[in-house]
C-alpha cells in the first residue's frame, strides 16, 4: 500500500500542477469569476413605480428567456401584475386620449392615435396653433415641433403631387414628432431638423430631408414605433444611427434592450463578432458588458462550455473529461491557491531531479 502511495504521489502532484496551470492561462486569457447574471427584478420594480409599464414589461421580457430568471417567482409575479394593468380598461382609455390630445404616449393604443393625427394633418395643424399661440403669449416656442410641422404639411403635399411616392417621409416625421414630445430625438438629430426645414422651405425640395430620414424609415419598418424610437435616443450623429440600422436588422427587437444593460457596448462588439451566433451573443450580453468581452477574447465555443451552458446549437470542439473539473477550479478556486500548489508541485519535482542528481554523482 506504501509502495502505491508512493508510485501514485507523483502523477498526482503532477495533475494537480497541470491543472492549477490550465486554469491559471485559461484566467490569464480571461477570468470568468467576476461574471454574474443581471438581475432584471430590481429596475424591473423601479420602472412600476414610475408608472412606466411599458419599459418595464420590455425589460424583465428580455430576460425572461433564460432560466435564472424564469425559474424565479417573483419574475412571474411582477409580469402578471405589468400585464393587468396594461389591459385594464381605464388606463387603455386614458391612453387612447393622451395620444389625441398630447400627441404622444407610451402605450400602442396611444401611439397607434398620435401617430394617425399626424399622419392625417390634423397632427401638423393642432401643433403650429399651439406652437403659435406660445408665440403669441411670448411663452417657450418649440423649434422642433414647429420645424417638424413645417416638414409634415410640405410632405403631405408632395405626397399628394406624387401619388404617394413620397409617404415615407411623411411617416417618418410622424415618428419623429411623436419622439420628440416623449424627449427620444438627441440633440444632434434636432439641430438636423431645424436645419432641415430651412432647406425645405428655400429649396422646395424633400430630397436632402429624404437622405436624414431614409435611415429612421428603415429602422421604424425592421422594429417598429418604442424600439425606433429607443434606439434613435441612444445615437450620436447620423454615422452612429445608420450602424443602429445594420445592429438591429441582426438582433430586431432585442436592440434596445442588448444596447441598454451592455452600456451601448453591444454595438462594437456585435461589429467585432459578425459570426458568433445570435443566441450566443444575447446570451453573453445576461452578463452585462463583461460577458461580451469574455465572449470576445475566448470564442463562442470556449465561452459556452467555460459556463457550463448546453446548448444544442453550439458547436463545440472540446472532448474529454478535464473541462467539468477546470470548469468547477475556474468558477471556485482562487487563483492564488493555484499559484501555490503549482509553486509547491514544481519545487517537488526540482526537490527529487536534485536528490536523484546528487545519488548518479555520488554513485
Amino acid at each position: 500500500m506504501r509502495f502505491l502511495f508512493k508510485l501514485l504521489f507523483p502523477l498526482i502532484v503532477l495533475l494537480l500542477v497541470t491543472l492549477s496551470l490550465l486554469v491559471l492561462q485559461e484566467r490569464k486569457e480571461f477570468d470568468i469569476q467576476p461574471l454574474v447574471h443581471i438581475d432584471p427584478l430590481p429596475y424591473t420594480k423601479q420602472l412600476i413605480v414610475e408608472k412606466k409599464y411599458v419599459e418595464a414589461e420590455n425589460y424583465l421580457n428580455y430576460f425572461m428567456d433564460y432560466d435564472y430568471v424564469n425559474r424565479h417567482p417573483e419574475s412571474k409575479e411582477l409580469l402578471l401584475l405589468i400585464k393587468n394593468k396594461r389591459s385594464d380598461y381605464a388606463y387603455k382609455a386614458d391612453k387612447f386620449f393622451e395620444g389625441i390630445i398630447t400627441g404622444g404616449s407610451d402605450e400602442e393604443i396611444g401611439k397607434a392615435t398620435a401617430i394617425a393625427s399626424d399622419f392625417l394633418v390634423i397632427g401638423d395643424i393642432r401643433d403650429l396653433s399651439i406652437e403659435g399661440t406660445h408665440y403669441l403669449n411670448d411663452e417657450k416656442v418649440d423649434k422642433v415641433i414647429l420645424a417638424l410641422s413645417s416638414l409634415g404639411l410640405a410632405a403631405t403635399a408632395s405626397t399628394i403631387y406624387t401619388l404617394g411616392a413620397t409617404a415615407p417621409i411623411k411617416t417618418s416625421i410622424s415618428v419623429l414628432k411623436y419622439g420628440k414630445k416623449i424627449n427620444k430625438i438627441p440633440t444632434w438629430l434636432n439641430n438636423k431638423l431645424i436645419e432641415q426645414a430651412k432647406i425645405v422651405k428655400d429649396t422646395k425640395s424633400l430630397k436632402e430631408l429624404q437622405k436624414l430620414l431614409d435611415p429612421i424609415n428603415k429602422l421604424y419598418k425592421k422594429v417598429g414605433l418604442t424600439q425606433t424610437l429607443n434606439l434613435l435616443k441612444q445615437s450620436r450623429n447620423i454615422n452612429e444611427l445608420t450602424n443602429i440600422v445594420e445592429f438591429s436588422s441582426r438582433f430586431g427587437k432585442k436592440s434596445t434592450m442588448l444596447l441598454h444593460h451592455t452600456h451601448y457596448k453591444a454595438l462594437s462588439y456585435a461589429k467585432q463578432m459578425p459570426n458568433v451566433s445570435n443566441k450566443t451573443f444575447l446570451y453573453a450580453s445576461t452578463y452585462g458588458e463583461k460577458g461580451l468581452k469574455g465572449l470576445k477574447r475566448m470564442g463562442e465555443n470556449k465561452f459556452m462550455k467555460r459556463l457550463g451552458f448546453q446548448s444544442n446549437l453550439i458547436k463545440t470542439t472540446y472532448k474529454g473529461n478535464f473541462n467539468p473539473i477546470i470548469n468547477w477550479l475556474l468558477k471556485k478556486i482562487p487563483s492564488s491557491i493555484l499559484y501555490i500548489i503549482a509553486f509547491l508541485g514544481l519545487f517537488y519535482f526540482i526537490r527529487i531531479f536534485l536528490f536523484h542528481a546528487k545519488n548518479i554523482l555520488t554513485d
